[in-house]
């Protein structure tokens, strides 16, 4: 269904056109013949895509006739089921509660091949079986399809005299025909006009319509005008005369109420009383470095623990060892299977093992648990060992996941695509079929998990 049209819409006035243009006719009619379908609406693709229809079961009828005990290649036979095929053929004979439901779908797709011929074209040749388009095919859908002629003509023609072509080159072809002669659209103007003489169409409610239900609103400048503007906002200005600690400083240098360091005391301020506490002005703090920092924590520890006398006491009363510097101390880090690597002060990396250079691993790497290159693990080699069927390679779990994501949930099209793989001769003709044929065919996402294990599967396949 083409996301142009309102669905439920759609679907209600194709039954509603096929209602009253079966009605008309049965009135005086038991049966309706061929020729009579023929000239049943007054719009020509509908009764050409019911016959159409008519057709296709009728030839899939026939094969029911074929029978295992009997050599239906032989040329009498043939001739004789030809023959028997046409002259059945000249006598359709359909009542109208078989009509009806066949009728409607005929409104349904010409009303779709009339407003959004790209989706129906798109439509009818993914349905193609086998993913294959095939000359038969691709004529019986020229002789059935008369509005937007072009299209098939154009296939035709790329087709070339080709027994069969896959549906993602027809679909390829299809995008040609709209790009180069996408002029030769029929308008739906005379159609709307044609169908509503029947059954008054609405085409607002028919096509979903693409209108927001409220309209942002502008943005309130130009572009250009804020993409000059500063995107850091400019610093607060500070009226000459006045600090922003509330000290008079109209007395100082221009230079120094610019950048405003420490406020000056004007020369006639009284002295501080004692119970006037001037406090200095703090100094800007300063970034320490790793070692700064450890060491500042030691001093501190060390500091808390001393008396009075200076030094170091302990529970016992006496004096302990003098600290070790930190940067003189082992690390106490385990990774698992690394020796105690030796710190670098210059860019605080650790040589694992001490001896290599080259292999330098970060702190933060051996936080994370990165190690050096170790051997494949046996999970590993296992996963990545040659497999000789891609079927018995496949677990359980990842069965149904294929089926549901891939093979939308059609298990014997799961089946027939592993049963084919297994039958190709290397990895190009496995990634061939799967990009043209079954991506193609099921809308696959190249990115999934799902098509990325099939691809592991299929390296090991023919590895």
């Amino acid at each position: 269904m083409s996301n142009k049209f309102n669905a439920n819409a759609l679907n209600d006035y194709s039954r509603s056109y096929a209602r009253r243009i079966a009605a008309d006719f049965y009135q005086q009619h038991t049966t309706i013949s061929g020729s009579q379908i023929l000239s049943l609406t007054p719009i020509n693709q509908i009764n050409l895509l019911v016959i159409g229809t008519l057709s296709t079961k009728w030839q899939a009828d026939a094969e029911k006739f074929r029978s295992p005990y009997f050599d239906f290649t032989h040329a009498d036979v043939e001739e004789a089921l030809q023959h028997f095929m046409n002259v059945v053929s000249q006598h359709i004979s359909v009542r109208r509660e078989h009509l009806e439901p066949l009728l409607a779908d005929a409104v349904r797709r010409t009303i779709i091949l009339i407003f959004d011929p790209r989706a129906y074209f798109d439509e009818l040749l993914r349905n193609q079986p086998e993913f294959t388009l095939t000359a038969d095919s691709l004529r019986q859908i020229s002789r059935f399809t008369k509005i937007n002629q072009f299209i098939s003509a154009h296939l035709t023609q790329r087709m070339n005299g080709k027994p069969f072509i896959y549906v993602n080159q027809a679909i390829g072809y299809l995008d040609e025909a709209f790009a180069q002669k996408a002029h030769e659209i029929e308008h739906y103007d005379k159609f709307v006009s044609i169908f509503s003489e029947k059954v008054p169409m609405d085409v607002s409610a028919l096509l979903r319509s693409h209108v927001p239900d409220s309209i942002p609103p502008g943005p309130s400048r130009s572009f250009f005008d804020m993409a000059t503007e500063s995107a850091v906002p400019p610093a607060p200005l500070v009226a000459p005369g006045v600090d922003t600690s509330g000290v008079d400083t109209s007395n100082t240098e221009p230079a120094q109420s610019a950048v405003s360091p420490v406020p000056t005391e004007p020369a006639n301020a009284p002295a501080p009383s004692e119970s006037t506490t001037v406090m200095p002005e703090t100094p800007k703090e300063q970034p320490l470095s790793a070692a700064d920092t450890t060491a500042a924590t030691t001093s501190a520890a060390t500091t808390a623990a001393t008396t009075s006398s200076g030094g170091p006491m302990f529970l016992g009363g006496d004096s302990g060892p003098e600290p070790v510097a930190p940067i003189s101390q082992p690390s106490q880090l385990q990774t698992g299977g690394i020796s105690q690597p030796s710190v670098s002060q210059t860019n605080d990396t650790l040589n694992v093992g001490g001896t290599d250079e080259d292999e330098l691993i970060t702190l933060n790497d051996i936080l994370r648990g990165k190690t050096p290159a170790t051997t494949e693990s046996v999970a590993e080699t296992f996963t990545h060992a040659p497999i000789e069927t891609v079927g018995r390679s496949i677990s359980l779990n990842q069965k149904f996941r294929f089926i549901n994501q891939l093979f939308s949930g059609n298990t014997a099209a799961y089946n027939q695509a592993v049963a084919e793989l297994d039958t190709l001769n290397n990895y190009g003709q496995a990634l061939d079929l799967i990009q043209y044929r079954y991506a193609s065919q099921y809308s696959w996402d190249m990115n999934s998990d799902e098509v990325n294990e099939l691809i592991d599967i299929l390296k090991r396949r023919f590895a």
